[in-house]
């Protein structure tokens, strides 16, 4: 198997349990935090301003569990955009007991893709940068008979700690890229958040690539994708490392994204082109600590576990 497709099937590995993580909120999206810090689903009733806010709104907050969210214009940073409501009353009559965690994470995929998806116009991409999150009826108001969930996109890292955004979901490309030089960090043999490459990290980005400039047409297969990859991520990665075989010398290997027919209709257009080790038995990614540009230290051994991060992140992903 060539390395780009093993670790690029990873990468899809992992990107697929995202959606479940990122989905898997209790009454705040994004960080796993409850309502009032609560541990329960819906134990507290999202804030007024969730309720009064139109699609297209953005809001933002710093506390774990959201207590100082406010709404702000999408051109500042922010962790939501709302893309609208769901009325649930359809699907949960008067006497429905409140949904479990488990439902919860099902409702909110289901429902909470359509509706944004009816906001971006048709052109939402399942694999790109942003995914869904919902605020929930509070279980008193769900007694009440609030059945009411409101949808929006965020910005999650590997983790599913939310990460600021800055414009429109509606305007910006989807694509799922970081700006070289990030490093991302590493939780066992998996990808994680975003690190100072001095600290042990599982990739670094050496390079963007906008596929629109190579194939301006339409989608291009994966093999095309690939064949042009392999050279152009090559010679970015030479270039950003500071020469030919660097990397390679260094014990990385360079590899690559490709983009999927549903994310090329959606709009998305970059990749990155990205340099890692794997571990010894091949049993996944090695910690690599060091930008390629310097000093290199590849472990032989997987990386300690690390703990998800409580809060909103403060800088971009």
């Amino acid at each position: 198997m060539k390395p780009n497709t093993r670790l690029v099937m990873i990468c899809a590995v992992l990107g697929a349990l995202l959606v479940l993580v990122v989905s898997a909120l209790l009454n705040w999206p994004g960080d796993g935090a409850g309502g009032g810090g609560s541990d329960r689903p819906g134990s507290s009733p999202a804030p007024r301003v969730v309720f009064t806010a139109p699609p297209g709104s953005c809001l933002h907050w710093t506390e774990p569990d959201a207590a100082d969210i406010r709404k702000v214009t999408c051109s500042e940073p922010h962790l939501f955009e709302v893309t609208g409501t769901a009325d649930l009353r359809p699907q949960f009559g008067e006497d429905a007991p409140f949904p479990r965690t488990e439902q919860w994470q099902q409702i909110k995929q289901e429902r909470c893709v359509e509706v944004s998806t009816s906001f971006l116009s048709g052109r939402f991409d399942p694999n790109g940068r942003f995914s869904v999150g919902a605020f929930t009826p509070s279980e008193d108001g769900w007694a009440d008979g609030d059945r009411t969930l409101h949808c929006g996109l965020q910005q999650p890292g590997p983790s599913g700690r939310l990460y600021p955004m800055t414009g429109s979901a509606s305007t910006v490309d989807q694509s799922n890229v970081y700006p070289e030089g990030r490093c991302l960090g590493i939780n066992g043999t998996a990808v994680w958040d975003p690190v100072d490459c001095t600290k042990p990290h599982s990739v670094e980005i050496t390079g963007v690539v906008d596929l629109s400039e190579q194939f301006p047409g339409g989608y291009p297969a994966e093999g095309d994708q690939d064949g042009f990859l392999a050279t152009r991520c090559a010679e970015l990665t030479d270039r950003y490392a500071g020469g030919p075989t660097v990397a390679k010398d260094k014990g990385l290997v360079t590899y690559w994204d490709t983009l999927a027919q549903e994310s090329w209709d959606a709009g998305s257009r970059t990749v990155n082109c990205k340099v890692s080790a794997q571990l010894p038995d091949g049993s996944g990614l090695a910690p690599v600590t060091g930008s390629v540009k310097g000093e290199v230290r590849v472990g032989k051994e997987p990386a300690p576990l690390a703990t998800t991060p409580r809060g909103p992140a403060t800088k971009p992903r």
